[in-house]
């Protein structure tokens, strides 16, 4: 029994240190993404291109760390800042999908913020002040959140998914079809103007929408004058049959979002009242 006793001791006591270390492990983890560095665009390599090293540096001296991270699709779990005049993507505006890795930034201000057609930023956040010039913005958000200080002049279509925001003043140009899915959210903060925008969006799942971010936008104004840019899935949208336009009980503010067809919401009612039988029967 002492012997049982002891090798129980030795054992817990090896749980015990394992779980201790894994602690310490996640915790380091957790410090070093909230110290994310500061990596600054100086525009010393080309001065154009988003995914050149040479363009940044770290704060506080150094190129932008282990050469190679600020590549089209590699996780960049850093905070970009964007302060001087330039133009930032070139003409044409950047290729390529900016991964954030779930925490960086990326933050514009001054300089001339230009994205491609193919120009994607992904799992962080993005922000752009009223002093840039960013008249070229296209492109799309993936799980991610992109607030303009002002309005947005789009030079093409955005594409926003998997949860993604944008918030603007306006939402104007685009020459293209927008679209929303995957539950995400365009908000229109609006001007004194009541500035919507120009460009169709198409809708394409239930739990996109598109918020008013103003008190005086009514109902009436976003059907009349706005309806006819949204579509659902490509077709036309229609109040009370494929869209609803209604005043969030929450926050007063007028919201526009997709009806389920009626064989969808058959389909979810005849869930809803199944999902209790296949409880009681797995149980």
């Amino acid at each position: 029994m002492k012997c049982y006793r002891e090798l129980s001791r030795i054992h817990n006591g090896g749980k015990m240190n394992f779980i201790i270390k894994l602690l310490v492990t996640v915790f380091l983890g957790l410090a070093a993404v909230s110290h994310a560095d500061v990596i600054t665009w100086t525009g010393l390599g080309d001065g154009v291109s988003l995914f050149q090293e040479a363009n940044w540096v770290v704060e506080g001296g150094g190129v932008a760390p282990d050469a190679g991270t600020i590549d089209p699709g590699v996780p960049v779990p850093h905070d970009l800042v964007v302060n001087i005049a330039g133009t930032v993507g070139g003409a044409g505006g950047w290729n390529g999908t900016l991964d954030l890795g779930g925490v960086g930034t990326i933050s514009v201000s001054t300089a001339n913020f230009r994205m491609s057609a193919s120009s994607v930023i992904k799992d962080g956040s993005a922000s752009v002040d009223s002093s840039s010039s960013f008249g070229y913005i296209r492109g799309g958000l993936d799980n991610a959140d992109f607030v303009s200080s002002w309005g947005l002049n789009l030079s093409g279509p955005m594409h926003l998914i998997n949860g993604s925001t944008l918030e603007a003043t306006w939402f104007a140009g685009g020459n293209g079809v927008s679209s929303l899915n995957g539950g995400s959210t365009l908000i229109i903060r609006e001007d004194a103007d009541g500035t919507f925008n120009n460009n169709m969006i198409n809708f394409l799942d239930l739990g996109s929408k598109i918020v008013y971010n103003n008190l005086n936008r009514t109902i009436d104004e976003v059907e009349s004058e706005h309806l006819s840019r949204f579509m659902v899935n490509g077709a036309e949208a229609v109040v009370g049959s494929n869209i609803s336009i209604y005043k969030d009980v929450g926050t007063g503010f007028t919201t526009v979002q997709v009806i389920p067809e009626p064989g969808t919401l058959v389909l979810l009612v005849a869930g809803c009242l199944t999902l209790p039988f296949i409880r009681r029967r797995l149980v």
